[in-house]
């Protein structure tokens, strides 16, 4: 368990105290330093969330969505683009 806890829960430790401001209470107050740790963690678990998914499979799915919103772009500006060539005699 030593082993363990030295691998992974200190490198975790070690990560958010270095790269997430954790060195510091940047708050004062139990309640917003419990705050600051709960967001702190919470971005740490999203990037091994990250890691975990399918690199590709996510990339695919936001081209998807941005050729989607693309093209609803291009759609609002012709009839943008109409609407004022009919409004002008």
């Amino acid at each position: 368990m030593q082993k363990l806890r030295h691998t992974v829960i200190e490198g975790v430790f070690g990560q958010a105290k270095t790269y997430h401001g954790m060195a510091k209470a940047r708050f004062r107050g139990l309640k917003k330093v419990e705050i600051q740790f709960l967001l702190t963690a919470t971005a740490l678990n999203l990037k091994k969330m990250i890691k975990m998914l399918d690199v590709e499979e996510i990339k695919s799915r936001l081209s998807r969505k941005f050729t989607d919103i693309a093209q609803i772009e291009k759609d609002i500006f012709r009839n943008f683009i109409k609407k004022l060539a009919i409004e002008v005699p």
